[in-house]
């Protein structure tokens, strides 16, 4: 989806690196079931796979703009930081994902901080592509598909969130990287608890009735590998 940064969204990257204010977001989803193991191999696994994907989808959009259409261009990966650690000490991104994604009309930002898209709830990853093309805007989510529930409060393990009178949690960003590297070093990241407890997204649909995966599933899944 394509769209126009904007100055209060903190992606400007655009304009800082003279490429334009056009921006192309990219998003893969993460699959519930495997997701659902969470901290586990199963879901390292699936986290890397697409990232993997992400980032060979975002260099070959983004050759073709350059070498075939004559624009300038280039991709922020989807992670774009040294190692876990080094958020520890600087818990911020050289860009962001989330906010790119919002404001081409992906999705919106749920109370977790996570950008939630009707087909895939949170359980998606994004790349962003920055460029001059002449693309056109994809017009912004009007609905606000976060439904507010507060599983994503209730769960997460490293007690991150606080309700606020803004709606969006405040979030100790600190915490929440602390928790992960707590569990690379256990051989099983990152964690995902946020987007995977949440209900919406048309993914689940077909789990409706059932578990996305049995308790013994999960166990077993965790049991191995880390």
């Amino acid at each position: 989806m394509g769209g126009n940064s904007d100055p209060g969204a903190g992606i400007l990257a655009a304009e800082y690196l003279a490429l334009g204010k056009n921006v192309i977001v990219l998003g893969i989803p993460l699959y519930s079931p495997m997701m659902s193991t969470t901290p586990s191999m199963v879901y390292q696994e699936l986290y890397d796979t697409s990232n993997r994907v992400l980032d060979d989808m975002a260099y070959r959009l983004t050759n073709y703009i350059v070498n075939r259409l004559g624009y300038k261009a280039i991709f922020f990966p989807k992670d774009c930081y040294y190692n876990i650690d080094v958020l520890v000490d600087n818990p911020n991104a050289a860009f962001s994902h989330v906010m790119a994604g919002y404001y081409a009309g992906m999705g919106t930002i749920g109370d977790s901080h996570n950008l939630i898209t009707k087909e895939f709830g949170p359980r998606l990853r994004i790349v962003s592509i920055l460029t001059d093309a002449p693309i056109p805007a994809d017009p912004m989510q009007e609905k606000d598909l976060c439904i507010h529930c507060r599983k994503c409060l209730k769960s997460c393990p490293s007690h991150c969130f606080t309700e606020s009178e803004n709606g969006v949690y405040q979030m100790d960003k600190v915490a929440c990287t602390k928790y992960h590297v707590k569990i690379r070093d256990e051989h099983h990241w990152p964690c995902g608890v946020c987007a995977n407890v949440c209900s919406v997204g048309e993914d689940r649909k077909m789990y409706r009735g059932t578990k996305v995966i049995t308790d013994e599933g999960i166990r077993h899944c965790q049991s191995f590998g880390s």
